[in-house]
């Protein structure tokens, strides 16, 4: 027993020391793996690769092999890998690197690539606000089949909302939008009701659709889930304001500079009792 704990924990070792060769490009100025030669790293993988094979080693073999740009010993490594997420990456990567992003995105969506994909969201909704909501749409549908990422699935729906609500600023169709907006703020709100901010959503959908009695229930959950909101009680206050009651929004004002003075949202509020601004 002690002889195999000892080989595992010289192999772990090895591995390590492969590990931070091979990154070690990426390492910070000053630390030890840096001083590391790639070469050594690679070398360890390779062998590891010819005596143990494993799944974690061939991603990160056909990596380095794309980074040299060598595509087809990437793509022979990658064959090699059981179907999941190291496979999903490394073809992702293959196919960036190709430059098809509508396979890389296939990839993407398969192995779940969060960051990767909400990055093209962010990117698309600049220049392409409907490609942005279809691909949240389908991430939407990708991690309603996955546990993998439970917080996920209510804050796509919260940035499709925010994307169908810039749609509707940047001058799209408010009859198309608007409903995808008050959809998917609400599928959010309703996975995680007690979140402040997907609440938050909600109540300015419905303020900024002149619904007032919506816009004031949902305001109010705000406060109660967080009463340190001040875009919550903002947010009541431009409804006072709306509805002509002066010294309720400067209370409301007064109690969201309490919490937060500089907040846009109070800033809007003080200018729009100020007059410069319509309720």
């Amino acid at each position: 027993m002690l002889a195999v704990a000892f080989v595992a924990a010289a192999l772990l070792g090895v591995v390590q020391v492969g590990s931070d060769a091979l990154l070690s490009g990426d390492a910070r100025p000053a630390s030890l793996p840096r001083l590391l030669p790639q070469r050594w790293g690679l070398s360890i993988y390779r062998g590891i690769d010819r005596i143990a094979p494993a799944p974690f080693i061939a991603r990160e073999l056909g990596l380095e092999a794309l980074r040299r740009g060598d595509e087809a010993s990437a793509v022979k490594f990658g064959v090699t890998l059981p179907a999941g997420g190291a496979r999903d990456a490394l073809f992702a990567a293959i196919e960036r690197a190709r430059g098809a992003d509508a396979l890389a995105i296939e990839y993407e969506l398969a192995g779940v690539d969060l960051p990767r994909l909400l990055a093209r969201i962010n990117a698309l909704e600049r220049i392409h606000p409907r490609a942005a909501y279809a691909l949240a749409d389908r991430l939407h549908a990708r991690l309603a089949t996955t546990t993998t990422h439970p917080d996920a699935l209510a804050n796509i729906y919260w940035r499709s909302g925010m994307i169908a609500t810039a749609a509707v600023y940047h001058g799209h169709r408010p009859s198309l939008w608007n409903p995808r907006a008050r959809r998917a703020f609400l599928a959010a709100a309703r996975m995680a009701p007690y979140d402040n901010n997907y609440a938050l959503g909600v109540a300015a959908y419905y303020y900024r659709v002149n619904d007032n009695a919506r816009a004031k229930r949902w305001y109010r959950r705000v406060v109660t889930i967080n009463p340190a909101s001040a875009d919550g009680w903002s947010g009541l206050g431009s409804l006072a304001l709306r509805a002509g009651e002066i010294a309720a929004a400067r209370r409301y004002l007064a109690t969201a500079r309490r919490y937060d003075a500089g907040a846009g949202s109070v800033r809007t509020l003080a200018r729009k009792l100020s007059g410069r601004v319509r309720p």
